[in-house]
Order: structure tokens, then sequence, then C-alpha cells
């Protein structure tokens, strides 16, 4: 009996092993990703400008929180600031870009560069479906935490629209939440455009 409850017992363990060295390979898979599809835009942005030197040291801290974001995981006990969350991702946009009212304060339970990372790739999917307004605001729902983002350009199903903006930032932004403990839901708007909502759904230890 003592031989068995031994042997499960590091069953058990090389399982948990093996499972988090798999969440490590997707996760430096996820910044190659993310570095290839934010660093670029953020590059081409410093290169149209007279002096590029802000844009290129706006690129490398770009590659800095990616690096954060993506080894951020469901045991990451930290809170994000909600209110600079959004201030970073609006200035990691860089350039000139719709209205984005942000009405979201307080905490929300994820790790502040995931946040941001998100944050930054869900404004620039508003962008690109040419939407005029933003809004970004934070909802309580019971024991559950949201944080919605509603723009008003082509609703995420369109062809050409929100989902072609940044096809490849959707992917891997979920995938960064699913390890935080968070799910991301896309929604059409009854007036028009997209509702992104990141809701918590795993418990943190």
């Amino acid at each position: 009996m003592a031989v068995h409850s031994t042997a499960t017992h590091l069953a058990d363990e090389l399982a948990d092993h093996v499972g988090h060295l798999a969440r490590r390979i997707e996760a430096l898979e996820d910044f190659a990703g993310l570095v290839a599809h934010d660093v670029k835009s953020a590059l081409i942005w410093a290169l149209r400008d007279e002096d590029p030197r802000d844009g290129v040291m706006r690129a490398l801290e770009l590659v800095e929180s990616i690096l954060e974001a993506v080894r951020a995981d469901a045991a990451d006990a930290r809170t994000a600031q909600l209110a600079e969350c959004v201030r970073q991702a609006i200035a990691d946009l860089g350039g000139a870009h719709p209205e984005i009212v942000a009405g979201a304060t307080g905490e929300f339970p994820l790790a502040p560069e995931a946040l941001r990372l998100v944050l930054r790739n869900l404004l620039a999917n508003a962008i690109a479906a040419g939407a005029q307004r933003i809004h970004v605001s934070a909802v309580a729902r019971g024991d559950r935490q949201l944080l919605v983002v509603d723009d008003d350009g082509a609703g995420h199903a369109s062809p050409g629209g929100y989902a072609t903006g940044a096809q490849l930032g959707l992917g891997l932004c979920r995938r960064v939440l699913e390890r935080c403990g968070c799910v991301l839901e896309l929604r059409p708007r009854s007036t028009g455009g997209t509702r992104a909502v990141i809701v918590m759904t795993g418990s943190r230890t």
C-alpha cells in the first residue's frame, strides 16, 4: 500500500511538472507572437515620425510589458489599478486615435502587465474597425468582476472589420487571460459595434 501511495504521489508531481513546462512553452510562443504583433506596429509608427527615438523607446518598453504579461498566471496575486492600466494602454497606441472614454476606476484582480497588454489590443481592434468612440468601464456582477470595452465600429464578425484588424492579437490575448483565470468574450452591440468583456472566472492562490 505504501509503495502504491508513493508511486501515485510521484505520478501526480510529474504530471504537475509536465503541465507547468507546457504552460511555460506556450508562454514563450505567445511572447514571440505578441512581440511580432505589437512591436512591429510600434516600429512602423516610429519610422514615420521625424524623430524616431521616442518610438523606438516605446517599442522597447512594449517588449518588457509583453514579457511580464506572458509570465503572469493564476498564481500572480497582484491587482491592476484600472485607471493606470487604461492610461498606459492608450499611450501605447501612439499617434492619433478616436475618442476613448475611460470610466473604469478601482482595482481588477489581474496582473497589471497582462491587463495592459489585453487592453492595448482591444483598443487597437476597435480602432482598426473604424470606431469613432470607445468606452472602457468596470462592472461587478455578484462575486464576478467584469471589464468592458465598447466601441461603435464594425461588428466583430464583419468581413474586413474587428477580427481582421488584430486576429492574431485576439487569440494570444485569450491565452494570456486563460492563464490568469479570465476569459474574453466578444459580443455584438445592439446599436452597432463590438462589446469586449474580460471576465474573472477563476480563483487565485
